[in-house]
């Protein structure tokens, strides 16, 4: 469920390809960087600035893709707010606003070997692009239990020149099959049809799919119709008994329930500033997202206050994910002091040192009570990021299903073909050093709530069961 859009299932990938064209001269000049090529520490990007040039391509190992799309938006790419220029000039960080992890940039003169020859758009070219990008950059194959070198020996074996682009789609789909990893897709468009691959990792997921097969509907017309239930008929309606509030176009509610009980539920971290439910911005702002989030958790907070709540769930049974620091904003009004929420680094990265990510309490309005973090299989990217944060605090129990383990940032690769690969590369841990990639974060009180048959009908009952608990706790 978290692939109804791209935005929605993951967080910003080290280097977010967006937007409009501009010349090499200007990048350079505007940023003050030298003319050069320039190589990331990890990431497997290399960006050409050298006079006359503004090219993006994709290096691993001995291969080198040239990436038309992305070197066409450079100039929306490398910004002031996003480039932080070394003192000596010869490297500069990249980075979204808000956030502390970076990416390292180092100028050197020339292109990588492999790029004086990128690899060309045919079977044998994307098959090596698809085969090196993977060994170089996926960071879990040992968590899988994958052994990838052999996954190539094989599928080499039904390579031929003259295959069908959907055959060569159908070997890659293959390939990855093994990996169940909730960040991992591949994209393509063949003949003006879409296809698209990543596995099924959540019970809500596997579960839509066999009922939409059952019913001999579309899988998103399944998905839209078990949304409505959980978000509308169940949190609107049910929990909230039609007294909440919505914000953040639909994808926020919370409202008071049972007197005393302040009750917040976050759907996704991004799009914050758009209308519609599942809309998100091609054009994302995040000064403008953080000052949506703050000022909803300040309405929050004040209603909160207003009820005099003894204490407050948190909702991300489903949660699509985003951006991490919105998740972290949310978990700020209820931290009392500043707290390392976990460590984070690039597995593909030689010289970068994990990057410690605080969560720091906030001067507006706050909540210091009992909190219940609620999340499912379905709580994923992002929304585990905020799971970490809610944590890491002494007053937070979390409690329900666990996540659903795709923490990394989703790194984005371009075949020679203009097909599409997502895939993790990150290492997060947690405040003591736990990786819980692959496996989820479990709660400390596990509550039944989704399932692969019951899809989300027993999230109101799991909500009343946990309110009961809340109450019978206040009462001792």
């Amino acid at each position: 469920m978290r692939r109804t859009t791209k935005a929605a299932a993951c967080t910003t990938a080290a280097l977010s390809l967006l937007a409009c064209a501009g010349t090499t001269a200007d990048i350079a000049t505007r940023l003050q960087l030298q003319q050069s090529v320039w190589i990331s520490d990890g990431y497997g990007y290399v960006i050409d600035l050298r006079p006359g040039q503004q090219r993006l391509y994709h290096v691993a190992g001995k291969s080198c893709v040239l990436d038309q799309a992305a070197s066409a938006e450079l100039d929306s790419i490398l910004t002031s707010d996003s480039v932080q220029v070394g003192v000596s000039g010869s490297s500069f960080t990249y980075g979204i606003k808000y956030e502390p992890h970076r990416t390292t940039y180092i100028s050197q003169d020339a292109l990588p070997a492999a790029c004086a020859a990128p690899l060309q758009n045919t079977v044998e070219g994307n098959f090596q692009a698809f085969a090196d990008i993977f060994a170089a950059n996926y960071a879990f194959f040992d968590l899988y239990g994958v052994n990838w070198d052999a996954r190539v020996r094989k599928a080499r074996q039904r390579l031929s020149a003259d295959m069908t682009e959907e055959a060569l789609f159908a070997l890659f789909a293959r390939m990855i099959a093994p990996l169940q990893d909730g960040h991992l897709e591949l994209n393509a468009e063949i003949d003006g049809a879409e296809y698209s691959a990543a596995p099924k990792t959540t019970p809500l997921g596997r579960g839509v799919s066999k009922l939409a097969e059952t019913l001999g509907v579309d899988e998103d017309e399944v998905f839209v119709a078990q949304l409505e239930n959980y978000w509308v008929d169940g949190i609107a309606k049910q929990i909230l008994q039609d007294q909440g509030t919505t914000a953040a176009g639909g994808k926020i509610q919370y409202g008071v329930i049972d007197g005393n009980i302040g009750y917040l539920a976050v759907l996704m971290l991004t799009g914050l500033t758009e209308d519609e439910l599942l809309s998100t911005s091609d054009n994302f702002d995040a000064d403008r997202e953080y000052a949506a989030i703050n000022q909803i958790m300040d309405d929050v907070m004040t209603a909160f206050a207003d009820a005099n709540v003894q204490a407050v769930i948190v909702d991300a049974s489903i949660n699509f994910g985003g951006n991490d620091f919105l998740g972290r904003e949310i978990a700020a009004r209820f931290a009392d002091e500043r707290r390392l929420v976990l460590t984070k680094r690039a597995a593909d990265a030689q010289g970068a040192q994990a990057t410690p990510v605080y969560v720091q309490p906030s001067d507006q309005p706050s909540f210091y009570g009992p909190v219940y973090l609620m999340t499912t299989q379905s709580t994923v990217s992002a929304g585990e990021i905020m799971t970490l944060a809610f944590r890491a605090q002494p007053n937070v129990t979390h409690v329900g299903q666990p996540t659903q383990g795709a923490l990394s940032d989703v790194l984005y690769k371009t075949l020679p073909n203009g097909w599409e690969i997502g895939m993790s590369n990150e290492v997060y841990r947690d405040q003591n050093g736990i990786l819980w990639e692959g496996r989820g974060i479990p709660p400390e009180l596990p509550i039944n709530i989704f399932s692969e048959t019951n899809l989300v009908s027993r999230h109101p009952a799991a909500v009343r069961g946990l309110v009961a608990h809340i109450q019978r706790t206040q009462s001792n």
